[in-house]
């Protein structure tokens, strides 16, 4: 298995490198621990949210930002989805200590976190350095910071955290960078062997920042859920008919309404939404056994273009 958290700390790096460029905000904690500020207290950029993108992706996938259909968006393309989206890139680890809480992402998840996936997987290692971005308005309190490294089992000098806001720069770009993995997810919901996906691309457009973190956990959903496109390239004979038509978003049966008013309806509780509805609106996946393509699902342009007031 590649050693993920260091191959990330490389990424995080050039965050500290190039602090100003990036407009970002680099400390360190009382204790030692190397944090990055890339929208709370600054504002951030779109270089930022490339550079976090492949970050959280352990240096194994590209992201960069592309024009199409009008709007920006964001290109993943990974030959290692399964370690880059699912080990290292997925929010599965919840940070919650007195009146604190974020969704920890990144590879550090693999030392510290107890989610089933990393269980299921095997994925449980040890590093010598950890890598974790939290998606948050409040910068980590040091109770927070030593609450990671006690996880991780690390001294507080090896941990770095990189922490934004949903409403920033860079939260637009990290957020809709997770279309391949968002699809991945779906997959391994409904049950199929992801092991079986060698290779994918991705793209989603990039949402206006929204005007609370409300409002941009709502764009940057729509932008996956109705602008997401995806391509997996799977090491599979099977028939997959059956299986495409339940990975698209649009197998949801609250597809069509904007996530916010769904969120709302949920009281703002994602565990109590469709988990149907979590994946890209556009899904198609080629067999590199038999060369068979087969797609499902649809980009809804009209509708992104309403959702983002565009």
């Amino acid at each position: 298995m590649f050693m993920l958290n260091e191959r990330a700390w490389r990424l995080l790096y050039q965050l500290v490198e190039r602090e100003e460029e990036l407009k970002v905000k680099v400390s360190r904690s009382s204790k030692g621990a190397l944090l990055v500020d890339a929208g709370v207290e600054c504002l951030g950029s779109l270089e930022a949210g490339i550079l976090i993108s492949e970050m959280l992706l352990s240096g194994l996938g590209e992201v960069k930002i592309i024009y199409s259909d009008g709007l920006p968006h964001v290109q993943v393309i990974t030959d290692h989805p399964l370690y880059a989206c699912m080990a290292s890139q997925y929010a599965g680890w919840a940070i919650s200590l007195d009146k604190y809480f974020a969704m920890g992402s990144g590879p550090a998840r693999l030392l510290g976190s107890k989610e089933p996936l990393i269980e299921e997987f095997n994925w449980k290692v040890r590093e010598d350095k950890g890598v974790i971005f939290l998606e948050t308005r409040t910068s980590p309190s040091e109770r927070v910071i030593d609450y990671i490294a006690n996880a991780c089992k690390l001294a507080p000098e090896n941990l770095g955290i990189v922490y934004a806001p949903t409403g920033s720069l860079v939260g637009s770009i990290q957020v809709t960078a997770r279309v391949v993995e968002t699809g991945l997810h779906k997959m391994h919901e409904i049950r199929y062997d992801i092991r079986k996906v060698v290779s994918a691309i991705g793209m989603a457009p990039i949402p206006p920042v929204g005007r609370d973190d409300l409002e941009a956990i709502g764009r940057t959903n729509d932008a996956i859920i109705y602008g997401g496109r995806t391509f997996y390239f799977v090491n599979d004979s099977d028939d997959l008919s059956d299986l495409i038509e339940k990975i698209p978003s649009s197998s949801s049966s609250s597809y069509g309404e904007p996530f916010l008013e769904l969120f709302k309806k949920s009281n703002y509780n994602f565990y109590d939404m469709d988990p149907m509805l979590f994946s890209p609106a556009e899904v198609v996946l080629v067999s590199l056994i038999n060369g068979k393509a087969y797609k499902a699902g649809g980009v809804n342009r009209e509708l992104v273009r309403r959702l983002f007031g565009i």
